[in-house]
């Protein structure tokens, strides 16, 4: 429960305190720096639940097939026979009615690809994999069940996608990284995903990033990482580059919770749409609740009418730290800070949150927040609370 909190709605923010000595005019005022970080965190040992189908640990893997890409070709090692394998040059295709298969791809081809057709959850490891499809998804799950993905310490992994996609009739392919099922990243290795055509990791489920994860993102024309039912940000480092127009950093379809982790997204494109129908780009789009409860959030948008976290629901911040900067002008768009529309909570952390044209913060409902080092802009452009 918050004691002695402090309830603003967005036009409070507009008080007459004049803050000018503190934190400069206007354009005057620099920013903080938000900038990539790709070094390895440091993190807590993870608790690992006996009974939580997020861990792969819970699942033992008993038959383990190696797909080596030697370029334009492909070779398979183990246990081939347990499920039917096609290739076409390095392009493979598995279809698979056994249960609990392990995929280790690594190797390189710069047009090939790796997708599966499965009745269940399987584990695909990356260990040294540079694997580009010219023409759509570098790896395409078409399986609806959990898909582990271990990036193998020690192994820094890239997969790029094509400008345009091969689509076959009755399937989705949304991204350089595509799974119809959850995918749930952990390991100790690194990788690097290239989004040219769509977005750069998607799935129709939910995706989880565990501790110990470097996944760094750039993403061309769609957005960095979509998920239809949540995005869960559990540890590691995730560095998200969203280049083109309206783009979204991380889009949840669903509830977004970071609870580790280092992550920092930046967009730089524009807004589309007229005034009354704009889209805008955003680092953080979620379409229901947005927690954060630990961790380090770093957010930038630079083009027109850009926002750091743009929610249609409720945001609560217990823990953590969040900073945003958004820079762009505002003319069809608004760049707010952070936005929500319902509630925005205030209860732990810190919180820095810059907006050069426009609201640091924009909650359509209530804004709230625990007593703390606090300060405030007279024009609303900085919101800054640390306890």
């Amino acid at each position: 429960m918050m004691a002695a909190a402090a309830v603003l709605t967005t036009a409070c923010v507009n008080d007459d305190t004049d803050f000018s000595g503190i934190i400069g005019e206007g354009d005057t005022y620099v920013p903080k720096e938000i900038e990539f970080d790709t070094t390895p965190l440091e993190e807590a040992p993870e608790e690992i639940p006996s009974d939580d189908n997020d861990y792969v640990e819970n699942s033992p893997f008993r038959y383990h097939i190696t797909v080596i890409y030697d370029h334009d070709n492909v070779r398979l090692e183990g246990d081939v026979n347990r499920v039917r394998v096609t290739t076409d040059g390095a392009h493979v295709t598995v279809n698979s009615t056994a249960s609990r298969v392990e995929y280790i791809l690594t190797g390189t081809s710069y047009d090939g690809s790796f997708k599966v057709y499965s009745e269940n959850k399987m584990k695909v490891t990356l260990a040294g994999l540079q694997l580009r499809n010219p023409r759509g998804a570098a790896i395409n799950n078409q399986c609806g069940k959990s898909m582990y993905v271990e990036l193998l310490e020690g192994y820094t992994n890239v997969l790029d996608d094509g400008e345009t996609y091969d689509m076959v009739d009755g399937e989705d392919q949304k991204g350089a990284f595509f799974s119809e099922g959850q995918i749930i990243f952990s390991g100790a290795g690194s990788l690097n995903v290239r989004a040219n055509g769509r977005n750069a990791i998607a799935s129709d489920d939910y995706i989880v990033f565990r501790p110990g994860n470097i996944i760094n993102v750039i993403s061309r024309n769609g957005n960095g990482i979509k998920a239809n039912d949540g995005i869960f940000i559990r540890g590691g480092v995730l560095n998200v580059e969203v280049k083109g127009d309206a783009g979204k950093g991380l889009n949840s379809e669903l509830d977004m919770e970071i609870t580790g982790g280092r992550t920092t997204v930046i967009t730089s494109g524009n807004a589309t749409g007229q005034e009354d129908d704009a889209s805008s780009c955003a680092a953080i789009k979620c379409d229901a609740l947005f927690t954060v409860t630990f961790g380090t959030l770093n957010l930038k948008s630079t083009g027109e009418g850009g926002k750091g976290i743009n929610c249609d629901q409720n945001i609560l911040i217990s823990g953590g730290e969040i900073n945003v900067v958004t820079l762009g002008k505002k003319t069809v768009s608004s760049p707010k800070g952070i936005k929500a529309d319902g509630d925005i909570t205030v209860s732990g952390g810190r919180v820095y949150s810059y907006s050069k044209k426009s609201d640091a913060i924009d909650a359509a409902q209530t804004f709230s927040y625990a007593d703390g080092w606090t300060t405030l802009t007279r024009e609303g452009y900085l919101f800054e609370v640390a306890y």
